[in-house]
């Protein structure tokens, strides 16, 4: 005697679509959270690291050349720059807030500095800046978006003066 369980082709194509689906979900997810990850070691790396660092890009998927291909070229950076003394990059970034736009990022900020500051360091200047209140979080950065900084209502009185 043979048992036999029956199933007719649109329950099986019902069952093997959700299997996919499933498996498209739990792919997705362990993509987020490696980004996730790699965000926050890189984090960490920038905010520790003693020398000027370059954080390499994560690699694209086969759809993401596309939305890269959008994004803008990146600002030739100049050399680093020699050892600052304490609290002198702090200043220059200072002066430097009232020539550029409202909204900028690091890029901006170099552009106009002259040079390209130790990555940490800058990190740890704009950190304190939002901590006072002089700058906000625009946009966190993401991939090859960089973080973009405002200026606050507190800083345009100063930058007019």
């Amino acid at each position: 005697m043979q048992s036999c369980i029956t199933m007719r082709r649109d329950e099986y194509e019902q069952r093997k679509q959700k299997l996919d689906e499933q498996l498209d979900a739990g792919i997705d997810l362990l993509r987020a959270a490696h980004r996730q990850q790699t965000r926050a070691l890189d984090l960490v790396w920038m905010t520790s690291a003693e020398e000027d660092v370059q954080i390499p890009l994560p690699r694209q998927s086969p759809a993401a050349p596309a939305a890269a291909a959008s994004a803008p070229a990146p600002v030739r950076e100049t050399a680093p720059a020699p050892r600052r003394k304490a609290g002198e990059l702090y200043d220059e970034v200072g002066d430097a807030l009232a020539h550029v736009p409202e909204v900028f990022d690091r890029s901006d900020l170099c552009e106009r500095l002259g040079y390209a500051p130790d990555r940490g360091s800058l990190y740890r200047v704009f950190q304190e800046l939002v901590a006072e209140g002089v700058l906000s979080i625009h946009s966190r950065g993401e991939g090859r978006q960089p973080t973009r900084y405002r200026k606050t209502s507190a800083d345009d009185g100063e930058a007019d003066a």
